[in-house]
């Protein structure tokens, strides 16, 4: 396989150690692309964005802060899971306005941007935000035992299903495969959900449904891997060998 270019984008509360499994293999195939959100890694410092825009605004300016204004290479495959699927989504959504597109859009743990649900969890105090969260099981419980780690944490998770909750939840369709992992079990993604995912993208885009709930998917970065991976090789035929 021709060296490739990788995009990911983390879940609610993820930084740049959300897929650590993941790059681990990834760089050994190409270029990893891991942007820095406000509030996180970097950026500790910094507000995180509460607003969809703002925060998809930010990630494209690294985006073409990477590339170059005008540009992207030919190979490059974008991923994200839950939140980070909105997002990949989206920069692919922007790749595709310019005229450069992607190669490939590999999504999971999440329902297509048009059918999010109207959840307000980011209206909830802080213990039972907090709660709502770990109950997805994608929580660390090294931050759920720390009380001044997880003080930390409350405000950018907050600000995350906030930039969630205010996603115009409008329709994209993509020229390139669209390939999306969901679990069978998971509460807050339907499987009708994750099935709909392919008739936004080109051809080749594939579904997998994966045994147990949100935690569960992504847990199984072995798998994502393989998706993000099989759309930079091959992307008609993403799936063959899953």
């Amino acid at each position: 396989m021709t060296e490739s270019w990788f995009a990911l984008y983390p879940p609610v509360g993820g930084g740049r150690g959300a897929y650590s499994r993941m790059v681990v293999e990834l760089r050994e195939h190409g270029h990893c692309h891991l942007p820095a959100l406000a509030g996180r890694d970097s950026r500790f410092a910094e507000t995180a964005a509460a607003r969809f825009k703002d925060l998809s605004d930010d990630l494209w300016n690294q985006l073409e802060t990477e590339f170059g204004p005008g540009r992207s290479p030919d190979g490059l495959v974008l991923f994200g899971f839950s939140m980070g699927a909105l997002l990949a989504t989206e920069m692919a959504a922007r790749l595709q306005q310019r005229g450069t597109g992607a190669r490939g859009l590999v999504v999971a743990g999440c329902p297509p941007p048009h059918l999010l649900a109207g959840r307000a969890v980011h209206t909830l105090p802080d213990e039972e935000l907090t709660a709502a969260l770990a109950a997805q099981g994608t929580v660390p419980s090294m931050v759920l035992d720390d009380p001044e780690l997880l003080s930390v944490m409350v405000p950018v998770w907050r600000a995350d299903c906030a930039a969630v909750a205010s996603h115009p939840r409008r329709p994209v369709v993509l020229e390139c495969p669209v390939h999306a992992l969901g679990g069978t079990e998971d509460p807050l993604v339907r499987e009708a959900d994750v099935m709909a995912w392919p008739r936004l993208g080109g051809a080749g885009s594939s579904v997998r449904l994966l045994p147990g709930d949100h935690a569960a998917v992504l847990d199984r970065q072995d798998l994502m891997a393989a998706a993000v991976l099989e759309a930079a090789d091959r992307p008609s035929e993403v799936g063959a060998r899953w």
